[in-house]
């Protein structure tokens, strides 16, 4: 089972864009996911001059920006999640342990036809509580999408909000992802103060 989860979270990533290569534990130390800790009611401010853009997240989680060929992804980590990529990258372990919590921020390029809602497919089942609202000034929709990698014997979730930079270049998602039928919510939180804050900026 803990190797079907550790297949479907690399496949998830490398569907996202985000490269991951397997590396052979060099330690048999087994790194483990301790419990999600509570984000800080302080926030510190998360800014992409390449993009002009600034966001708020929780005092006590860090970020990183990993980039693909034609996508940017900001990821946001729970300190429990600092605590074990440190474990994992000391002893040369991926994925070790649990699921994830992920949120992130996504930057994609846009066309005249982008839309905010994704096609479904063989991955994206289906899409739930669509809402028009505005994030960053900008005409945004948040919804749910039911999501799975087996074809459906496992559904993922993930709560996402999409909307495109004021030039209207580039497409932005902020989401929270979970191999659940429900968003934590803790990382509903985070996504919510991302969601709140965000600004663009000169």
């Amino acid at each position: 089972m803990k190797r079907q989860l550790l297949i479907s979270f690399m496949v998830c990533l490398t569907f996202w864009g985000i490269e991951v290569s397997p590396t052979p534990a060099q330690n048999r130390q087994f790194c483990k996911r301790g419990a999600l800790v509570n984000p800080a009611r302080e926030s510190k401010k998360i800014k992409n001059p390449e993009f002009g853009f600034a966001f708020d997240i929780p005092a006590n989680y860090t970020s990183e920006t990993k980039g693909s060929s034609d996508r940017t992804y900001i990821l946001l980590y729970n300190p429990n999640e600092q605590e074990l990529n440190a474990c994992c990258k000391k002893n040369r372990q991926i994925a070790c342990d649990g699921h994830p919590s992920l949120v992130t921020v996504t930057i994609e390029p846009a066309k005249s036809d982008t839309r905010l809602l994704p096609e479904l497919s063989a991955v994206v089942l289906r899409l739930e509580n669509i809402k028009p609202t505005t994030i960053a000034n900008q005409k945004a929709v948040v919804y749910t999408i039911k999501s799975s990698l087996t074809g459906g014997e496992d559904i993922d979730t993930s709560l996402t909000g999409s909307f495109l930079t004021p030039n209207r270049k580039h497409k932005i998602t902020v989401s929270a992802f979970s191999y659940e039928s429900t968003i934590k919510p803790i990382d509903e939180r985070v996504f919510q103060r991302v969601r709140s804050s965000f600004a663009f900026v000169k």
